[in-house]
C-alpha cells in the first residue's frame, strides 16, 4: 500500500512552525528520509505520527497484530472502532490523514526473513519497536541495519520512563551484544533464549512495584504476563525517540547539532523522577536500581500496583473466552 508520494515543499505551511528550532535544509533532510518502524503497537506508533508531523514523508510499517481494548491504555490508535483492525492500517489512516500525499509501504506479516530485505530498503534509518519478548525479530532487524550501513534505533518506555539508543552500523556493539547474544547466533537459538531483562533495561523506576516483574518473569506455573506500559511512558518514548531520530535523518546537515546517543550508552528520561540521564548499557547498572527499588519498597516507600498474578488468571481467562467466540 502506497501514497502518490509527497507534494509537500519546505515552504508548505505544515512546516512553518518547525524553523524556530530547525533550518530549512533540516527540514529537506527530513523530508527526503524514508523510516522504517517494526511495530506500531504503542511507542513506533506515536513516533510514526511525529515524524510524519515533523515531516517525513515515506515509510515502511511492519506489525501483524490487531488493535484490542487492552490498548486502549496508552496507544493513540486504538479506539472502540479500531478494534479487531489491523495496527499497520490504522497507522496508515491516520498517517494520510497528517499528510494526503505520504507513501507508505505496510507490511502486515510484521518483518521475517523473507521480507526484511523489502521492509528495509532504501531507508534511511530503522526504528525497532518488535516485541522485546523476541529478540530474534530485533536481530534480524539489526544484521539488516548493519548491511545497509543505517543507524538502528531502539526505543522503549518503562512506567513513567522512557529509554532510547542506537546501533551505529560498524560499531562491536550490536544489538545483539545488548541483548547478551553472540553476533553471529542463529535466530532460532536467540528466539529459544529468551530475553535477559538485566542485559536490555538499565534503569529500574526506583518507584516501581516489583511484583510487576516478578508477574512478568513468571511465577510457578502462571505464564509470564505482558510487560505494563502507560500512556505517560510512551508519550515520553515517543518524544526523546522522535529527536533521536531528528539528530540521525539530518545528520548530513551541518548545523552545530550534536550527537545521537549511541550504544553502549543509553538515554534514560524519567517524568516521574523529574530526572534526563546517560546510563552505560549492562547489569550493573540494572542490579544497581534493581537494589534502590527493592529498598524503598521494604520500607514501604513506594506505591502499590495492581499486577498480580490473579490479573493474570482474569486476563488469561478474558482472552480464551474471545478466542472461543
Amino acid at each position: 500500500m502506497s501514497g502518490a508520494g509527497a507534494g509537500r515543499t519546505v515552504a508548505s505551511p505544515e512546516f512553518s512552525r518547525n524553523y524556530g528550532f530547525w533550518n530549512e535544509a533540516e527540514q529537506a533532510a527530513l523530508m527526503g528520509a524514508r523510516v522504517a518502524i517494526a511495530g506500531v503497537g504503542g511507542d513506533g506508533f506515536q513516533l510514526g505520527l511525529k515524524l510524519a508531523r515533523m515531516g517525513v514523508s515515506r515509510f515502511s510499517i511492519a506489525d501483524p497484530e490487531v488493535f484490542e481494548p487492552e490498548n486502549v491504555n496508552r496507544v493513540e490508535g486504538a479506539v472502540h472502532s479500531s478494534f479487531e483492525r489491523r495496527k499497520a492500517e490504522v497507522f496508515l489512516d491516520r498517517v494520510r490523514d497528517i499528510n494526503p500525499d505520504i507513501e507508505v509501504d505496510v507490511f502486515l506479516d510484521g518483518v521475517t526473513p523473507e521480507n526484511v530485505e523489502d521492509f528495509m530498503r532504501d531507508a534511511s534509518l530503522v526504528l525497532d519497536e518488535s516485541e522485546l519478548t523476541h529478540p530474534e525479530i530485533g536481530s534480524l532487524i539489526a544484521r539488516r541495519a548493519r548491511a545497509q550501513g543505517i543507524p538502528d534505533l531502539l526505543v522503549m518506555n518503562v512506567g513513567f520512563a522512557a529509554q532510547a539508543t542506537s546501533f551505529a552500523p560498524r560499531s562491536a556493539w550490536t544489538f545483539e551484544r545488548f541483548m547478551g547474544f553472540p553476533s553471529d547466533m542463529p535466530l532460532d537459538e536467540i528466539a529459544d533464549a529468551g530475553v535477559d531483562f538485566a542485559r536490555c533495561l538499565p534503569y529500574v523506576p526506583p518507584y516501581t512495584d516489583l511484583r510487576s516483574l516478578q508477574a512478568v518473569v513468571g511465577e510457578g506455573d502462571a505464564a509470564p504476563a505482558s510487560l505494563p506500559s502507560i500512556s505517560a511512558g510512551v508519550d515520553l518514548a515517543s518524544a526523546i525517540g522522535s529527536t533521536q531520530a531528528f539528530l540521525h535523518l539530518t545528520a548530513g546537515v551541518a548545523n552545530r547539532r550534536r550527537s545521537p546517543v549511541w550504544a553502549p550508552r543509553i538515554l534514560i528520561s524519567d517524568a516521574y523522577q523529574l530526572r534526563t540521564r546517560v546510563l552505560r548499557a549492562g547489569k550493573l547498572s540494572h542490579t544497581r536500581h534493581l537494589l534502590i527499588a527493592a529498598a524503598r519498597q521494604k520500607l514501604g516507600r513506594n506505591p502499590l500496583a495492581s499486577y498480580t498474578i490473579g490479573d493474570i488468571a482474569r486476563r488469561a481467562a478474558a482472552q480464551r473466552e474471545r478466542s472461543s467466540r
